[in-house]
């Protein structure tokens, strides 16, 4: 019994256990090492310690060791929080990298997927650092391959109480046991794709697509002024023959106009698109010593390919401007014609 003294009487106090010098510690906290002899204090600091300190630290994110680039490629490398990418290029061609790529993860002992997107090859693969894609272009002096390592989604541990069972069922043909049903036997090998087999269905599906079709030289259109391309008012443009700063020739017509220059902006606009011409247009203000600001300058051009891109096509160039503040427009038309080459791409 342990007595205090109040108010200068000693009186009971409360009961203590006979092993009060023995105080007992629960699982956890033998599990944090807290000895009978640690002051509460003490108990109170470690359990902060262990309920702010994570549960697992994340490694930094990185290529597996084993994943080399192609011999003699120059590598250049981007990380972000998720995710780490390299690129380059190679001299070889892609069924060479694709080939270096297989002997590469079936060493590893991992599967060798590959896949035509219809622009190259993808292979993806679950290495246990990261999750991989990597992508094969081909190009005209070779081949570009971008390598692509994510991090792998977590997930939560899986739980089996102990009131969920796993019932195993089997075909159908076999719990009605029907006589003389041979149970079906193990589906056949799949057969692995060679480097050469992937070449051979890539370059049919990009004859599909019509994607790296070779284009043949082509002669310039006639250089004949089109009917169609008339002044803003409608009337027909009287073209004349000029070189321009390369000394090639083409049609230049010009004239005068007075109506708003928006208005002479959005009628040649609408009627290049109208002919299936490609269109780039512009126009800017200017400003008078006084502030006034005014449309003073601006142009529509477009581009036609008549047997389609690439090739010979014509060109379309209308410019127009001012010099002083509501002046007359001055409204410049330009058509020319261009022959296509194939070995240098236009």
């Amino acid at each position: 019994m342990l007595q205090v003294r109040r108010n200068g009487q000693l009186k009971p106090a409360i009961r203590l256990s006979r092993n009060l010098s023995r105080p007992r510690y629960s699982g956890l906290e033998a599990m944090l090492g807290i000895s009978h002899q640690m002051h509460p204090t003490g108990l109170f600091a470690v359990l902060a310690v262990t309920a702010f300190t994570p549960a697992f630290c994340q490694q930094p994110l990185g290529f597996p060791s084993w994943l080399k680039s192609f011999p003699g490629a120059a590598v250049a490398v981007r990380t972000s929080e998720s995710s780490i990418e390299s690129s380059y290029a190679a001299s070889a061609q892609p069924p060479e990298v694709v080939e270096y790529y297989r002997r590469l993860l079936e060493t590893t002992g991992l599967a060798f997927h590959p896949n035509d997107d219809g622009i190259g090859a993808s292979i993806r693969a679950e290495a246990p650092e990261c999750d991989l894609l990597i992508q094969i272009r081909s190009r005209a002096d070779g081949t570009l391959v971008n390598v692509y390592c994510s991090a792998k989604s977590a997930t939560s541990p899986s739980s089996s109480p102990d009131d969920i069972k796993v019932i195993s069922v089997q075909p159908r043909a076999q719990r009605i046991g029907t006589a003389g049903v041979k149970p079906a036997g193990p589906p056949p090998p799949v057969r692995r794709m060679s480097a050469e087999d992937w070449m051979q269905m890539h370059q049919q599906k990009v004859a599909e697509m019509g994607l790296h079709r070779e284009h043949p030289d082509a002669p310039a259109p006639p250089l004949v002024w089109p009917p169609w391309l008339v002044n803003v008012s409608g009337a027909a443009a009287r073209p004349e023959r000029s070189p321009d700063q390369a000394k090639n020739v083409h049609l230049r017509a010009r004239y005068t106009s007075t109506v708003p220059m928006t208005k002479i902006y959005h009628f040649y606009q609408d009627l290049l698109k109208s002919h299936e011409y490609q269109t780039r247009s512009s126009m800017s203000t200017g400003q008078t010593m006084s502030g006034v600001k005014q449309n003073a300058l601006g142009y529509v051009e477009g581009s036609n390919y008549p047997d389609g891109a690439p090739g010979a096509r014509t060109e379309i160039k209308v410019s127009f401007s001012r010099d002083v503040l509501n002046g007359p427009i001055e409204v410049i038309m330009y058509f020319s014609t261009h022959e296509y080459i194939a070995k240098r791409g236009y």
